[in-house]
């Protein structure tokens, strides 16, 4: 078994910083279309920005080869709970957990190869 773990912290201020409808260029080039409407549908999004962000960021870490943050799909099951979908499914097997407190949202997963 070979597990690895990635962890990345974002300030939620980041993305308060770069208003949703005056930085599109940046969301785009961050988040796929289902993920920008999933946080967009919060009062807030900004946190839920920051937590995909910051899984996308510890995914990063761990994977071993370079990869696209529009290569990273984060989804939510139906307990909300979240999870990646696509093509790193096919590869990897994917745990992960996201949590947010006040300024700050916390990503962390744990991989391990599976191809």
């Amino acid at each position: 078994m070979n597990l690895k773990t990635g962890i990345d912290i974002t300030s939620v201020d980041r993305f308060r910083d770069l208003e949703y409808s005056q930085n599109l260029e940046f969301y785009a080039k961050s988040f796929d279309k289902i993920e920008i409407e999933y946080c967009l549908s919060f009062k807030d999004p900004y946190p839920i920005f920051a937590g995909k962000f910051a899984i996308k960021e510890a995914l990063q870490k761990v994977l071993e080869k370079p990869i696209n943050f529009l290569e990273i799909h984060t989804r939510h099951d139906s307990n909300n709970a979240p999870k990646i979908e696509g093509e790193l499914k096919k590869t990897y097997q994917i745990e992960l957990s996201i949590s947010h407190e006040k300024n700050y949202a916390v990503g962390i997963v744990i991989v391990e190869k599976i191809k």
